[in-house]
This record gives C-alpha cells, sequence and structure tokens, in this order.
C-alpha cells in the first residue's frame, strides 16, 4: 500500500489543540505532563550543556513554544525555533512572548545556516519519530550545530509516523542509531514512570550528542 505523509495531524486553531499535540495525554493529562515534563527536561538539558544569555539554542520541533520558552526563562538564552507547522509557529510567537525568540519553517532554517547560523545546542523533543525522511532532518541538525556544540533529544525507541491511510506507522528507521553516525554520542537513557506516563514507560529515552571540533 502506498503510503501518504500527513502533516495535517500537525494544523491546530489554538493553543489547547496544540498541546493536546505537543504531549498527548496517555495515562495522564496533557496539562500534568505539561507542568511536570517541561521543568524536568530542562534539567536533564542543563546537567549536559550550561546555556546563559549569550547561548544560541535550536528548538528543532518548537511546536507553540513549551521548551523553548523554559529555557529562555531559566538561562536567558536565544532560541530559534523551527516547525513544519504554520498554525504552531504563529501560536508560538505569542506563548513564548519573548524577543529572544523566532520561529520559522524549515525551509528558512536552511537559509540562515546558509547565511552562517551556527547554534550552541539544538534540542528536539518528541519530534525526530514523527519526520517524514528524518535523513533530511539531521542533515540540517548537523549543519546546524558548531563544531563542540550538542544535540539533546527525547523520542520514542519506535517511529510514529503520521499517515493518511494508515494513521501513525513505524517505518523502522533507528533515529538514535542515525544519529550516532554523525555525532558523538555522550549519554542516553530510557525514560520510565514516574518520568512519563506508564504508557509511555520503557518505551521512550533521551539522549544527548556533541559535534565533533573541526
Amino acid at each position: 500500500m502506498q503510503i501518504t505523509y500527513n502533516p495535517d495531524i500537525f494544523t491546530v486553531r489554538n493553543a489547547v489543540e496544540a498541546k493536546a499535540i505537543i504531549l498527548t495525554a496517555e495515562t495522564s493529562t496533557t496539562e500534568a505532563r505539561w507542568e511536570r515534563e517541561t521543568p524536568w527536561t530542562c534539567d536533564l538539558i542543563a546537567a549536559q550543556k550550561q546555556l546563559g544569555a549569550e547561548s544560541v539554542v535550536l528548538d528543532y520541533g518548537c511546536g507553540i513554544g513549551r521548551m523553548s520558552k523554559a529555557l529562555i526563562e531559566r538561562h536567558g538564552c536565544r532560541v530559534v525555533g523551527v516547525d513544519i507547522s504554520p498554525s504552531m509557529r504563529a501560536l508560538s510567537v505569542e506563548y513564548v512572548g519573548s524577543d529572544r525568540f523566532f520561529a520559522c519553517s524549515p525551509v528558512m532554517l536552511d537559509l540562515l545556516i546558509g547565511q552562517g547560523l551556527q547554534v550552541d545546542l539544538a534540542i528536539s523533543v518528541w519530534v525526530l519519530q514523527h519526520c517524514l525522511t528524518p535523513a533530511d532532518d539531521i542533515r540540517a541538525l548537523r549543519n546546524a550545530v558548531r563544531p563542540g556544540g550538542g544535540l539533546f533529544i527525547v523520542n520514542n525507541v519506535h517511529r510514529a509516523v503520521p499517515s493518511r491511510e494508515q494513521g501513525w506507522i513505524n517505518d523502522g528507521v533507528d533515529i538514535k542509531a542515525t544519529l550516532a553516525r554523525i555525532f558523538q554520542a555522550k549519554d542516553d537513557r530510557l525514560l520510565h514512570s514516574p518520568d512519563v506516563p506508564s504508557s509511555l514507560s520503557g518505551n521512550t529515552y533521551w539522549a544527548y550528542f556533541e559535534k565533533a571540533e573541526s
């Protein structure tokens, strides 16, 4: 069967709809996960990479800016948000509410990289598992991160690609292994309850990579 990628799943009318997609309720609630997992993820990031007011972060698959807002509030860093969803990007500007943030499409990210953008840290939280052609997304991450910079991800162990014909499908791509061929793997851990809802326990992970110095 021909499988057609369905980006419409990420089209939303408001922040409530966006939050429900960004952090699905699972065996908890979206709001409970938002309140618990956002600072918890910030703690994980801070343990891997020191950030400050001069740091530039790429939030790849930023949604409405959940992690961007939290990182700016905690570290005062500057964040470039990237998302395929125009509606998510539009909502992110208001949600983050900071002059130290802007959001753009992947096409515009390529332009910025071509003009010399280099970031100290890229994050991609619950995103790469859904991308149609992850090799393209990983290429963008590689090109955006400066030598010596870091990449932090949170993902499902198995892919969940949105299709029009069969809903969420697993195409078998191993994101962590693919990243490890390009970046230097530094640490990774499976996530277990109470870090995540019980329905995700043991089936999700976080990982941190570094880009080799040139």
